[in-house]
């Protein structure tokens, strides 16, 4: 089994990532999302049975382990696009989602890429994710990943305000089940 279907089974069945289960707490208006880097679709899943409409985005062909998990009303509410995020646009949106996969936008495109994101959320519209931290153990094997200080990451929300912001640092599981230290900075954020 090739590492990408090992990742995919290991995590098809996993729950949503926490900032999206305190997202849908918060209680915000349903509307159109976009969830980036989606996976086996554990916040896509999470969002269409709330109400959501969610266009799901991987690299990867994951759309069946995702209709999987869906009833014939949630389908019409989910979309899927196999796409890198270099040759992605996105539409206007209420919600962007990114847990775990902007990390993995090549160094060069991400500051191109978080403009669009940035772009791409109507007035009063969310985005939840996370980013990697520079104490992550990833720094120095994977020299085009983006990893990003406090500072850097809160100057990514000079058009947000941040409802939620947490630093993790821990040593846990990948997809893969490898140990590894993980820094991240998560964040909820609802763009002026």
């Amino acid at each position: 089994m090739k590492n990408i279907e090992k990742f995919y089974e290991n995590t098809k069945n996993s729950m949503p990532h926490s900032n999206i289960k305190k997202f849908i707490e918060i209680g915000t208006n349903h509307g159109n999302a976009i969830d980036l880097g989606c996976g086996a679709g554990r916040d896509t899943i999470f969002l269409i049975k709330n109400n959501w409409n969610v266009t799901a985005l991987d690299r990867e062909n994951t759309k069946n382990i995702i209709e999987n998990n869906l009833n014939s009303e949630e389908l019409k509410r989910f979309k899927f696009i196999c796409q890198n995020f270099e040759n992605t646009t996105l539409g206007k949106n209420d919600l962007i989602v990114s847990n775990f996969s902007l990390p993995f936008c090549n160094q060069s495109y991400f500051h191109e890429f978080w403009n669009e994101i940035v772009n791409s959320i109507n007035s009063g519209g969310y985005f939840v994710g996370n980013f990697f931290g520079l104490n992550d153990s990833w720094v120095s094997m994977k020299e085009k990943m983006v990893f990003l200080s406090k500072e850097q990451v809160l100057n990514l929300f000079n058009k947000f305000e941040i409802i939620q912001f947490q630093e993790n640092e821990r040593d846990g599981k990948t997809g893969l089940g490898k140990i590894k230290h993980w820094h991240t900075f998560d964040i909820i954020a609802k763009k002026t």
